[in-house]
């Protein structure tokens, strides 16, 4: 029973950290735009470093979504995806929306 118990609330624990590494990045994401006053730069900054431009397909991928049945993960993940609950930094993608909200 100590093992199960001890089992669970580290996984419990495992992912609570991994939900506070996240909030504590978009904070710090929130307080250097409010003391540089520009947000878009930090985002232009944040496209950058993170390298997500080189990776922009080049071709329409919805045609690779027929394949999906055929893998275990999808080819193409939409909305939430598991892998966010184990992630240490929030995607790209949220961090540019609430830069995109602050510079609004």
């Amino acid at each position: 029973a100590v093992v199960l118990v001890s089992a669970i609330v580290y996984a419990v624990s495992f992912l609570l950290i991994r939900a506070l590494s996240r909030y504590r990045e978009l904070s710090a994401d929130r307080t250097a735009a409010l003391l540089t006053g520009r947000p878009s730069s930090l985002a232009s900054a944040l496209t950058k470093v993170t390298g997500e431009m080189s990776r922009v397909p080049t071709k329409d991928l919805r045609a690779a979504e027929p394949f999906n049945a055929f893998f275990f993960t999808p080819a193409l993940a939409q909305g939430f995806s598991l892998s966010s609950l184990f992630s240490t930094h929030p995607s790209l993608e949220r961090r540019l929306a609430q830069l995109a909200q602050m510079a609004a």
